[in-house]
């Protein structure tokens, strides 16, 4: 009489779901990111050059600016949110989740591991984006009289890194819960989250958005001038250091409790197997 196999254990499923959702999201969704990332590039090119002509931007601020305007609050976010989503809603959306379901593996380790996969392609792309960016800043001289300030990327690459983590514990959520996630996060992202970390709201209503932590990390680690500051913080005239709080645990607390919930409606919902529209 033959033995039962073995169950996986929730870290083994966890590690496999992982290496199965990279696969995934390298091979059929990737290149779209790509693409909006070297558009990002091409355009900080153009706009290093009408800046050293008319010569009243430094590249201190022209590379601020253009990677939180561009890339922190449009392009990150939307690459993260689209390859979160695909990587947890994509087996649910192409009915492959029946035969993931139907083996004897534990679905919140299938959820984490999928969330894990991606957070990294999402962290790997957002800081090369990062890199690509201020190299083309810094392929311009005299937009930097001081010299290169180095600290700009390290601070942006840590800033987005965490964003990234964070827009892909939301994207599982979404995934998890919505039929249309990719309409729920363009409301969330375009809609609410915007205007609560733009507008003169609550401290309190801020801090359940991702945009605002991860403005105060900008802040806290660019330390700029009051011109730099408004124009990366224009809800707030003068943002103190007192303003900054602990933005890594306000993202945290987001990630934790949205992994938690994807994970406990992964577990409990019994997805249908109609037929794709």
């Amino acid at each position: 009489m033959n033995a039962t196999p073995a169950r996986p254990g929730f870290v083994a499923a966890a590690f496999e779901s992982v290496r199965q959702s990279l696969l995934r999201v390298v091979h059929r969704r990737l290149r779209y990111v790509v693409l909006a990332y070297v558009a990002l590039a091409l355009l900080a090119w153009f706009g290093g050059h009408a800046a050293l002509a008319s010569g009243r931007t430094e590249g201190r601020q022209l590379f601020c600016v253009v990677a939180w305007w561009l890339l922190g609050t449009v392009l990150m976010p939307w690459s993260a949110l689209f390859v979160g989503i695909q990587v947890v809603h994509g087996p649910i959306e192409d009915r492959t989740f029946q035969y993931l379901f139907l083996r004897p593996v534990p679905r919140p380790a299938l959820l984490l591991g999928q969330w894990i996969a991606a957070s990294i392609v999402a962290v790997v792309v957002s800081v090369t984006a990062a890199c690509l960016l201020f190299a083309v800043v810094a392929a311009r001289p005299g937009l930097w009289p001081d010299g290169l300030d180095w600290s700009l990327l390290r601070t942006f690459a840590m800033t987005l890194a965490v964003g990234s983590v964070a827009y892909c514990a939301v994207a599982a959520f979404l995934g998890a819960w919505f039929r249309r996630p990719l309409v729920v996060a363009t409301i969330f992202v375009v809609g609410l989250q915007t205007l609560a970390a733009n507008l003169d709201v609550s401290a309190g209503l801020r801090r359940l958005t991702i945009l605002d932590p991860l403005r105060r990390l900008v802040i806290a680690g660019v330390e700029p001038d009051p011109r730099l500051a408004q124009a990366l913080w224009p809800a707030e005239r003068d943002p103190r250091s007192e303003l900054v709080g602990s933005p890594l645990l306000d993202l945290g607390v987001l990630t934790i409790v949205c992994l938690v919930f994807a994970a406990w409606i992964h577990a409990r919902t019994e997805y249908d197997s109609r037929e794709r529209e």
